[in-house]
């Protein structure tokens, strides 16, 4: 996916439905952000062409005539929202060693964190609640991560990742650079501004999850429901790392984990109001 050459100033024509339809351009890096209205009244017409009432779809022409499905994720202003990170807390990258991290990315195939599949799939049958995975890793690596979702029976859900540049010098610098940080702390608060929903924050300890997890929980308190850390290195949750990055943050919102099943709650203790 690396080696994939982006076509910059490329016209996308998007159609949704058959009333709506749109025209943006790539960037320099052959992407695209666009945003548009489609009244309520149209969505759910859409929405009873399909057989899942929580996504819809669209088409994505390019000016060569290459046609691309998406995916259009809808969410109520009122429920729950579980923001996930990807390596190291649902797939084991070890992203600590620079050398495993590259091996378990790029050579190895993907595996998972046992247990974490079941506990996602409890809460999205309980709550049916929204996912969205927020990761450090390269945008380039989205269809095999998407894959890997999708083989062990996560819930679908939004991806949001980062656009790898050379200039970043190893995937080792691009995760643990401070854009990482700051673009999950952008995303989170993308999250908490568009919605009114509730937000249960999962990372782990192997990057800066429980500082920024932390930092968005003191910002926003009313908002973050729960926090949950899986400890790569056996960390039991009385470190100092921890009490410093969720100092101010209740001691019952937040919990650090190494066993999926039996220490993450099937319960999160929480009662949605209607949208």
């Amino acid at each position: 996916p690396f080696m994939v050459e982006d076509k910059s100033k490329e016209e996308i024509f998007i159609l949704i439905g058959k009333k709506h339809n749109y025209t943006t351009q790539t960037d320099t890096e052959g992407q695209f952000r666009t945003s548009f209205i489609i009244p309520n009244e149209d969505v759910q017409e859409i929405k009873q062409t399909l057989k899942n009432d929580q996504v819809i779809t669209y088409q994505a022409v390019g000016d060569n005539g290459d046609q691309w499905e998406g995916k259009v994720h809808l969410l109520e202003r009122r429920g729950l929202s579980i923001v996930s990170d990807i390596d190291d807390t649902i797939k084991i990258s070890e992203v600590v060693d620079k050398i495993r991290l590259v091996a378990n990315t790029f050579i190895h195939g993907f595996r998972v964190v046992p247990g974490m599949p079941e506990v996602y799939q409890g809460w999205k049958q309980k709550y049916n609640c929204s996912f969205h995975y927020l990761s450090a890793m390269p945008d380039q690596l989205y269809a095999v991560t998407k894959d890997f979702i999708d083989d062990h029976q996560f819930p679908d859900g939004t991806f949001h990742m980062r656009h790898f540049r050379w200039s970043s010098v190893s995937i080792y610098n691009f995760v643990h650079s401070v854009d990482t940080k700051m673009h999950k702390i952008n995303h989170l608060r993308y999250f908490i501004f568009n919605s009114l929903r509730l937000l249960v924050l999962i990372g782990d300890s192997g990057e800066r999850d429980p500082e920024i997890y932390g930092f968005v929980a003191r910002k926003y308190p009313k908002r973050v429901h729960q926090i949950f850390i899986r400890a790569v290195k056996g960390e039991k949750g009385d470190e100092e790392r921890f009490l410093k990055a969720f100092e101010g943050v209740p001691r019952e919102k937040w919990m650090v984990f190494t066993d999926p099943i039996n220490e993450l709650p099937k319960d999160l203790n929480i009662t949605l109001s209607p949208s």
